[in-house]
């Protein structure tokens, strides 16, 4: 199983979560956004469908993780495969978010990387 963080209001289309199972959500005060952990039972399905959905106007990503095995981050027009033991893997998407789409790099922490540290996450 592979899960996902995806900000609400990073989609254009956001009935697209109906098509799947949130875990939780957190709200950010400073965002002002909605930020859900969903479960993903099959990545590239959701990689085309909740990539079809994002704004194309607005810089947002989400990325999806299991158990330190995968890690997939998707622009609304690009996607990165990543090794989440290995953030020398990382540099490319890192600067892609963050030249080509202005991200401040803070952001652009992919974390949480592995299911297990959802809670952290959660609570930080």
């Amino acid at each position: 199983m592979y899960h996902s963080i995806i900000i609400e209001e990073s989609l254009e289309n956001p009935k697209v979560l109906e098509n799947y199972k949130i875990l939780r959500t957190k709200f950010s005060p400073e965002k002002n956004w909605h930020l859900h952990i969903v479960e993903i039972p099959e990545p590239e399905k959701a990689i085309k469908e909740i990539q079809e959905a994002m704004m194309t106007d607005k810089p947002y990503y989400f990325h999806i993780y299991n158990e330190g095995k995968v890690l997939i981050i998707v622009f609304n027009d690009k996607v990165f495969y990543l090794n989440p033991n290995d953030q020398l893997t990382w540099k490319e998407a890192r600067a892609f978010g963050a030249r080509k789409l202005n991200i401040p790099s803070e952001q652009l922490d992919f974390y949480p990387t592995r299911i297990s540290e959802e809670d952290s996450w959660y609570n930080r």
